[in-house]
């Protein structure tokens, strides 16, 4: 057998690898380095903290910054503020649609998120739709940044024994919508009886 049926062979009985351990954590003093590297290289196109903004924002007391690993190697970055705000979820390119975001998100506890929408890769709103954020309407003075909410019990996650995923299924806001339509015009209705 030459040396290239070898390799195919063993390649193609070897056990698959192991699934990368995602890690979600908080920033320490070490991740600054990577963080800067993360954010000036492979987000540039997206980066929208000034210079020297994110050494402020790991250190003060107004902000938490959550990690994405994926074996020790950053994925991805998610800032919040004091309270329940998101104002960055970035993650990097080549990890997209592993569910890193939905992690970052999901640990910070967010119950509001600033979705920029000038991104290079398009419009977050969608994304942030599926887990359960609604829009507001409430956008910056340029307008390129939109205010999104959800509950602050969050979408209602649901595992796919069969396929081994997880899908949001977030709680349906038409009933409320019906209700508040009938308050309405139930209102309106007793001002046109007197």
């Amino acid at each position: 057998m030459s040396a290239a049926a070898a390799r195919k062979h063993i390649a193609a009985h070897a056990d698959p690898p192991a699934p990368a351990a995602l890690r979600i954590r908080t920033v320490t003093a070490l991740d600054l380095a990577p963080l800067r590297f993360f954010f000036d290289t492979v987000l540039r196109n997206d980066y929208f903290l000034r210079r020297g903004q994110l050494e402020d924002i790991c250190t003060d007391k107004y902000h938490t910054v959550y990690v994405a690993e994926l074996d020790s190697v950053l994925v991805g970055v998610a800032i919040k503020t004091r309270g329940t705000c998101l104002t960055n979820v970035l993650v990097h390119p080549a990890y997209r649609g592993m569910q890193v975001g939905r992690a970052l998100i999901e640990a910070s506890g967010a119950i509001s998120v600033r979705a920029k929408l000038d991104m290079s890769t398009g419009d977050p709103r969608r994304f942030y739709e599926r887990l359960g954020f609604h829009r507001t309407g409430a956008r910056n003075a340029k307008g390129n940044i939109e205010l999104m909410e959800r509950p602050a019990s969050g979408p209602r996650l649901i595992h796919n024994n069969a396929t081994g995923q997880t899908a949001s299924d977030p709680a349906p806001r038409s009933a409320n919508r019906t209700t508040r339509s009938a308050a309405k015009r139930r209102s309106r209705s007793k001002g046109s009886e007197a």
